[in-house]
């Protein structure tokens, strides 16, 4: 997935590398998740976003790796270009929610929570601020903080139990992935 331009030994190679697999496991969580709001098939929507997620990855961490290096130089590296059809989970959730879905990959849940709620205030998107408000519940619930989670539930309609049950089906994914991607489980 890492292209041309990046010497292995350099700190772009590196970065774009971790970039790579941070931002392949950020997609998969946003795909698996998105599946719950959506519909459709919940590995195909890792895998799609796992694919979209890896390359914005590398791009990322090169550009973040070859300032280390000395720009003049390390070229930038050059991702395998998405899928366009993968392309369209990220449109649809918006980069803010691409964002959180990484965070919470990373068991960054406040880091998840703060930005997801950054969204709730942003947007005016219904789809995108449903997202948050799920990304929002995950987090909570997979950090042990239920009191946050028991007051999400009810802003993201329908019944209570149902909300919970998707956030638990949620947790259930998001650990999923960061098992199939060899991630140790939050702490």
């Amino acid at each position: 997935m890492v292209a041309a331009g990046c010497a292995a030994d350099s700190q772009a190679g590196k970065q774009a590398g971790q970039g790579a697999a941070m931002g392949a496991v950020g997609g998969a969580v946003a795909g698996a998740v998105g599946s719950l709001l959506w519909g459709g098939n919940p590995v195909e929507g890792a895998v799609k976003g796992g694919i979209v997620g890896g390359a914005s990855g590398a791009a990322v961490g090169a550009v973040s790796g070859s300032a280390a290096d000395n720009a003049a130089k390390v070229r930038a590296a050059k991702p395998a270009a998405p899928d366009p059809r993968n392309a369209e989970l990220r449109k649809r959730i918006g980069d803010k929610n691409w964002a959180s879905a990484l965070l919470l990959a990373q068991c960054r849940h406040k880091d998840a929570i703060a930005s997801a709620a950054d969204t709730l205030a942003a947007s005016q998107d219904s789809g995108e601020k449903s997202y948050a408000l799920l990304i929002q519940g995950i987090a909570a619930e997979e950090s042990g903080d239920k009191a946050l989670a028991s007051s999400v539930y009810p802003k993201m309609g329908g019944s209570v139990d149902k909300a919970r049950a998707d956030t638990l089906e949620g947790v259930i994914k998001v650990q999923a992935v960061r098992r199939e991607h060899g991630l140790p489980p939050c702490k």
